[in-house]
């Protein structure tokens, strides 16, 4: 069996700093797509669990359509939600992230400079984190494991 080079964690914790230091340099453009990104790999994160890679990888760079579906499931499927921790389902239950965060995304990765305002990238950056940080707990809480990155 192929092992995946893939890891979904890695990758949103990466963005997500990437992101944030990009800010800091007030490069709001591509702190905007770098958190996008980072909330896109959280995502997959979530999914991962109970998942194949190749399901995952159907998404894409879909983002809004994965928080959706992750919704749906957490609402109708009791399978995902038996396998992550009641008390984060709640959290991503009540999460709202930011349109911006997955609009024209990954497309804008080529757009011309100041589209997006510091207020934008703030935005997205907190509606990442938060998604960073549920990961996070259910890596530390042992729902997600190495292998599910």
């Amino acid at each position: 069996m192929r092992m995946s080079n893939e890891n979904f964690y890695e990758a949103a914790v990466r963005h997500w700093v990437d992101g944030r230091v990009l800010e800091q340099e007030e490069e709001y453009d591509n702190a905007v797509c770098m958190q996008g990104f980072a909330a896109e790999c959280a995502l997959k994160t979530i999914l991962r669990k109970g998942r194949s890679i190749k399901e995952i990888r159907n998404y894409s760079h879909f983002g809004e359509e994965l928080f959706q579906d992750i919704e749906m499931m957490l609402l109708a499927d009791l399978g995902l939600a038996a396998i992550i921790d009641p008390a984060s389902g709640l959290r991503l239950s009540q999460n709202s992230l930011p349109a911006i965060l997955f609009q024209n995304h990954p497309a804008r990765r080529y757009y011309k400079d100041e589209i997006y305002s510091k207020e934008d990238a703030v935005n997205c950056r907190r509606a990442a984190d938060s998604l960073i940080r549920e990961i996070s707990r259910l890596y530390l809480d042992g729902y997600i494991g190495e292998d599910e990155g």
